[in-house]
């Protein structure tokens, strides 16, 4: 697989394609674990804009507070898997979770409980004091302090592999090879890809935009290289982390999450979907998928006074106000849709519905009677004005579908066995199928990453054990 002229060649034990979560964590695993090792990041924008999804992450842990995995952690990815999520990899993510955390708060990245933007929240969860931004800072210049080397605006194109198949190198666009004795893959999933969501999730993939600009970066070329390199593949491809946003700002994670409260109508006025189904941090993917597949990629949240008087601020994090009106058909001119059929819409919604107080902190039971789609729970009728309607759309905050690891992060070829010398952690590995198992995506980035970047050592030389923290090494 080598290709073309090379303007230059460079030499590493190791070489990193990625500077989120994933790829930062390998580079100063393998650093703390082979001291004078050689590692280049390569990252394929600027300083700052590096990190892909992490920077913009809140990045929260199905964690206790002091690191250990919460108590529906493992049974959880395999049941919203449908059983079809290695058992391996969910078993290694749950060992080492407390052990990655201790490495984290070791390395400088502190940890905290925080509530979510779920009202119905039972806890709060793990996370980075500064979010997914604080681990790539932090990570980043753990990686330079320990002698490693982040090169900016280098953008990996294929994989440079030796007569037996093995894993030898990189090649960047810019013609430099990369030659190294591990490759690790960390460069995020297709989500930035136009091409590539229209050719796995159908003609309209591309209708969806990346929930924070660092998801623009990841276009899929590490998942093209290792197929094109022999790797099999894993996770679902026509499926995707989607979130409910509002399309009218430019801020990064503008939720709306307290869709389950009011019903959504599509822009001909209608509902498409049961809104009450579930907790909001059960359904909130799947509220978002049917968005973008039944309504045209556009809804409308509808509310009256009995969700506005809730203290509702943490679940939606858009900077705009909701549009505003007295009557139901002055809010349908303003939003556009047809008056007649929206009053209709409502009108049938209020009828089935049952009369009583609002209760948005806890699945309440009160559903509709005889209403197509139904409303499982919070169904109260829209009828205290002055009325209230977010936009709404779907965003992508990342892609399911990617290259076939096992529990050790080591990409697995079509014929069964590892391909030697590569290894994919992040979103570029395949896990997920069916639905997201919520706060375990950067989890499972940092987590792979330090044992690919122990693998990477162990490659290169053997690692020094008084390098990781007692009873912390992958």
């Amino acid at each position: 697989m080598e290709k073309g002229s090379f303007v230059d060649r460079q030499q590493a034990d190791l070489v990193v394609v990625g500077c989120g979560a994933g790829g930062l964590a390998t580079a100063v695993q393998f650093l703390q674990s082979f001291p004078g090792g050689r590692v280049v990041v390569l990252e394929r924008t600027s300083k700052a804009q590096r990190g892909g999804n992490t920077a913009w992450t809140g990045s929260f842990f199905r964690l206790e507070e002091d690191g250990t995995p919460a108590a529906d952690f493992s049974s959880r990815m395999l049941e919203l898997s449908d059983g079809r999520t290695d058992s391996a990899i969910i078993g290694r993510l749950a060992e080492l979770a407390q052990p990655t955390m201790t490495w984290l708060n070791e390395n400088g990245v502190a940890t905290k409980s925080d509530i979510t933007y779920f009202l119905t929240s039972k806890g709060p969860r793990l996370m980075p004091a500064g979010g997914g931004a604080a681990i790539v800072e932090t990570l980043a210049a753990r990686v330079e302090a320990l002698g490693g080397t982040i090169e900016y605006e280098a953008t990996a194109q294929d994989l440079v592999q030796d007569n037996s198949g093995d894993v030898v190198g990189v090649i960047a666009t810019d013609g430099t090879r990369w030659e190294a004795t591990t490759v690790v893959l960390a460069c995020g999933g297709f989500e930035g890809s136009a091409e590539l969501l229209d050719r796995y999730l159908g003609e309209r993939g591309h209708e969806l935009s990346p929930i924070a600009p660092g998801g623009r970066a990841n276009r899929g070329e590490g998942i093209e290289m290792g197929i094109r390199a022999g790797a099999a593949t894993d996770g679902q491809f026509d499926r995707f982390h989607g979130e409910p946003v509002d399309p009218r700002t430019r801020s990064a994670e503008a939720l709306v999450m307290v869709y389950p409260y009011g019903i959504l109508v599509d822009h001909r006025g209608k509902r498409f979907v049961d809104e009450g189904a579930d907790t909001p941090d059960n359904t909130f993917e799947s509220v978002a998928y049917r968005i973008w597949s039944d309504a045209d990629q556009f809804a409308y949240l509808i509310a009256d006074q009995k969700l506005v008087r809730q203290d509702i601020a943490r679940a939606v994090l858009t900077d705009r106000e909701p549009e505003t009106a007295q009557t139901l058909p002055e809010l349908a001119d303003r939003l556009g849709i047809d008056a007649a059929q929206f009053v209709a819409t409502v009108d049938e919604y209020n009828a089935a519905a049952r009369p009583g107080p609002l209760d948005i902190t806890t699945l309440d039971r009160v559903s509709t009677t005889d209403l197509e789609p139904p409303k499982s729970n919070w169904a109260r009728p829209i009828d205290e004005p002055p009325y209230v309607a977010w936009p709404v759309t779907c965003a992508i905050t990342f892609t399911f579908g990617g290259l076939k690891t096992d529990e050790h992060a080591q990409v697995i070829g079509r014929g069964g066995e590892p391909i030697p010398g590569l290894y994919a952690v992040g979103e570029v590995a395949g896990i997920y199928h069916g639905k997201y198992p919520g706060a375990t995506s950067v989890l499972r980035a940092l987590v792979f990453g330090r044992i690919a970047g122990n693998a990477a050592a162990a490659r290169s030389s053997a690692p020094i054990a008084a390098a990781c923290p007692e009873g912390s090494r992958p």
